[in-house]
């Protein structure tokens, strides 16, 4: 059984570990709102060009654009998506297994890491990781979303690639997230998540060509999905580093509230012994000194 000086020591050290998750719980809130803000104002953006690319490949004739054409191959890159750093609970081991499984499926030629962890869970299974971003998840931006898109575009052009998958975190809500993989390149009509929300025959005319709306909408189109699965990671992120510290704050209460039972469990028999201790030296004092009184008596007589 511990003593009462080592259950001191191992409250102090949970309460000060307490005191540093509790911390971080609230920093990810702050993030988690943050990151759930940006989403809500780029995806009304990125719905738009999404509706508009799938009507043209819907209804336009003749529509011809590099990253929409199929290529014969199937050398695939994977552009995966986790966090810089660990305590956010399954986070990253769910996307990085998703990515993982769907790798052994196909001969892969490309692997793009964005985030620390994804970097680290490749070389740890030998895989070459071709391209890495490790300061794009923390807080995305639309410049981070650009490069990334250039980079990929690039490898793309010169042919070292013929379909381009992008594996992240998709937030439905505070505490469901689903890891999902979409296919970026190339680009087909079933792969654009957006409901055309009338169907129609015939051709809407598109100034000045369908063509031309087609070459502007593409890259951007492009750029807006990553920005969004930059911007759905990091949420998911931070909501799961939340829930993991909000269940260690509850954990760390939990032991706190027995540590302190069993402290004052221990101390309150500390104090009952030493009581017990006065009073016998009390009580064999008291005895000694009648016995010489008695003693003292005898003798007079």
């Amino acid at each position: 059984m511990a003593d009462i000086t080592e259950i001191g020591h191992r409250i102090k050290s949970i309460r000060d570990t307490h005191q540093i998750t509790k911390a971080m719980e609230l920093i990810s809130v702050a993030k988690m709102r943050k990151a759930v803000r940006k989403q809500s104002f780029s995806s009304v953006y990125l719905d738009s060009v999404r509706y508009t690319l799938k009507d043209i490949m819907r209804h336009s004739t003749d529509i011809r654009h590099k990253y929409i054409e199929r290529r014969a191959d199937r050398r695939a890159a994977y552009i995966v998506i986790a966090g810089d750093k660990g305590l956010a609970g399954a986070f990253n081991n769910n996307i990085l297994n998703l990515a993982w499984e769907h790798m052994q499926q196909r001969p892969v030629h490309y692997i793009v890491t964005i985030g620390q962890m994804a970097r680290a869970y490749f070389e740890a299974r030998r895989q070459q990781v071709d391209l890495e971003f490790t300061h794009a998840v923390a807080s995305p931006t639309l410049h981070d979303a650009r490069g990334i898109t250039r980079d990929i575009l690039d490898l793309y052009d010169r042919n070292l690639m013929d379909e381009v998958y992008i594996v992240f975190t998709r937030m439905h809500s505070t505490a469901e997230h689903e890891p999902v993989m979409v296919k970026l390149l190339p680009i087909a009509e079933e792969d654009i998540e957006v409901d055309l929300s009338t169907d129609y025959s015939g051709q809407i005319d598109y100034d000045p060509s369908p063509r031309e709306v087609l070459n502007i909408l593409v890259p951007q189109y492009l750029v807006g999905m990553i920005y969004s699965a930059l911007i759905h990671s990091a949420a998911c992120e931070h909501a799961a580093r939340m829930m993991a510290m909000s269940n260690a704050n509850k954990n760390a209460e939990k032991m706190l509230d027995a540590l302190d039972l069993e402290y004052n469990r221990l101390r309150q028999s500390a104090i009952t012994t030493e009581l017990l201790d006065l009073s016998s030296g009390r009580f064999f004092s008291d005895n000694n000194l009648h016995q010489k009184v008695k003693h003292r008596h005898g003798k007079s007589r």
